[in-house]
């Protein structure tokens, strides 16, 4: 995947009134290799303006793929996250166009699109290959045994003097991944060789790496992520792990736990939006404080440390939508509060400076 260079993003109904999630990761981390974006509700405008924020300035939205191909893409990346992450009909016939024209698909989606016997058979007719970024790692599905038949689960030690981080959240689409590679582009600036493991489908598409845990089955997850956190480790000694869920989100609770666990992390970034009282699509379940997160994260994570140590040592927050006064009151309250750094990685250009600060001053292996 890393090799390809001209992407479209197939954006349709994703820009407005909200840009999705994925849309806005790639334009943050790789819109050097966007050259087009395709939504027929915003044709002829700049990507930039559509978007806000400042990304991807200087992409045109084009109607459709035929539109985009004056561009010269060499694939189409599905920027959206539809409910059950499911592919629409409509976005079908829209990928059935790009593989027909050769162009690679990126996709992560949960619907497999190697798995659909139409898109299948067009890819193979014209050589263009389909990137299922939550493919299910059955190769990994492997349990080592004893001598006597027992299995082994082991917790595997990490290189002394080598720092694991994860990021954790009060909530879901709450900033994980950003922070992580805010934090990582900090720690690339002071050459520190940082690894970054991405956990999710947008982070492995911005990297051309990694695994998303939702498509693993359970009891594979904290192995696996073990694995990726120990091959990180083997070339850096900053290892910034993808957080996933939250521990306080009734249908996001595991991921935290299996991420916690299977990086046995050394420190924890918590993540807040400001201007959420609730879980985002849960509006009756109220997020806990901040102190209350910091408790809870740091006791879940302690569970596989034998001296109980793994500390929460920043706060990441999102302040969009307050001034800058509010901006600062704000996190100047929160550090008075918790007394941890606290700062927002997007808004300030200092601010993942200010959250490597807090890890490198923290716990190592």
């Amino acid at each position: 995947m890393e090799h390809l260079k001209r992407i479209a993003i197939l954006a349709e109904d994703e820009i407005t009134p909200s840009p999705a999630k994925t849309l806005m990761g790639i334009l943050r981390y790789r819109s050097d290799r966007v050259v087009a974006v395709v939504d027929r509700h915003n044709v002829g405008r700049d990507t930039g303006d559509a978007v806000g924020q400042g990304l991807g300035t200087g992409i045109p939205i084009v109607a459709d793929v035929e539109a985009a191909m004056a561009f010269e893409p060499d694939a189409v990346l599905l920027g959206a996250e539809p409910t059950g992450g499911i592919l629409s009909p409509s976005w079908r016939a829209m990928v059935l166009d790009a593989v027909g024209r050769g162009l690679d698909v990126i996709n992560g989606l949960h619907t497999m699109l190697g798995e659909d016997e139409e898109i299948a058979a067009a890819a193979e007719r014209t050589g263009a290959t389909l990137w299922d970024v939550r493919r299910e790692p059955k190769e990994r599905y492997t349990v080592e045994f004893m001598p006597d038949g027992k299995p082994v689960f082991e917790i595997a030690k990490h290189r002394p003097g080598t720092r694991t981080v994860l990021t954790v959240g009060t909530d879901c689409g709450i900033g994980k991944m950003t922070t992580m590679l805010e934090i990582e582009k900090e720690a690339l600036r002071r050459e520190l060789a940082p690894k970054f493991v991405a956990t999710g489908q947008i982070g492995t598409m911005i990297t051309g790496r990694g695994v998303s845990i939702d498509a693993i089955i359970v009891d594979y997850v904290a192995k696996i992520i073990e694995e990726e956190t120990l091959a990180a480790l083997e070339g850096s000694d900053l290892v910034l792990v993808e957080g996933q869920g939250a521990l306080n989100h009734p249908r996001g609770s595991g991921g935290p736990l299996f991420l916690m666990h299977g990086s046995r992390a050394d420190s924890l970034i918590l993540c807040h939006d400001l201007s959420r009282p609730t879980i985002k699509l849960l509006s009756d379940f109220p997020l806990p404080s901040l102190e209350r997160s910091i408790e809870m994260h740091a006791e879940g994570a302690s569970w596989v440390w034998p001296e109980g140590r793994c500390p929460v040592v920043g706060i990441s927050l999102i302040t969009r939508g307050l001034s800058d006064e509010q901006a600062l009151e704000e996190i100047a309250k929160i550090e008075a509060a918790t007394g941890l750094p606290a700062t927002d990685v997007v808004r300030y250009p200092d601010g993942a400076a200010k959250l490597l600060d807090a890890i490198l001053a923290g716990p190592t292996a």
